[in-house]
């Protein structure tokens, strides 16, 4: 899926310019859709608060404005100001759970959602 994305990418089919800034809100933006995608296979309700990774650094007011779209606008749920960045502890159950994805090599891990190429261009495509 990564390699047809950056080959659409170059020939300009998406909706971000073909540059490195480009590329930039590009990521940020698939980055956006898949947590979109998670939180919508989670079926969750009400008020919530998000610790996020800093995966993007500098790039956390683009993520906050993504994440407010898709999360509160198109998902309903409400996360006015509480999206916070910040390093994860070693010990943490998110830095637990990518490694043992990492070492996953055959998807054998049933906690995986599936995500196909047309949803995540939904969000991408001019």
């Amino acid at each position: 899926m990564v390699k047809v994305i950056c080959s659409k990418f170059g020939q300009g089919v998406y909706k971000y310019k073909k540059s490195k800034n480009g590329k930039s809100l590009l990521k940020i933006r698939i980055y956006s859709v898949v947590i979109y995608l998670l939180f919508k296979s989670l079926n969750l309700k009400g008020d919530l608060s998000l610790v996020i990774c800093r995966d993007f650094e500098g790039r956390e007011n683009d993520i906050k404005e993504n994440l407010k779209f898709f999360l509160e606008t198109v998902l309903g749920l409400k996360i006015e100001k509480r999206i916070r960045f910040d390093k994860l502890d070693k010990d943490s159950n998110a830095n637990r759970y990518a490694y043992l994805m990492r070492k996953d090599k055959k998807d054998q891990m049933n906690t995986y959602i599936k995500l196909t190429l047309k949803e995540i261009e939904k969000w991408l495509i001019k």
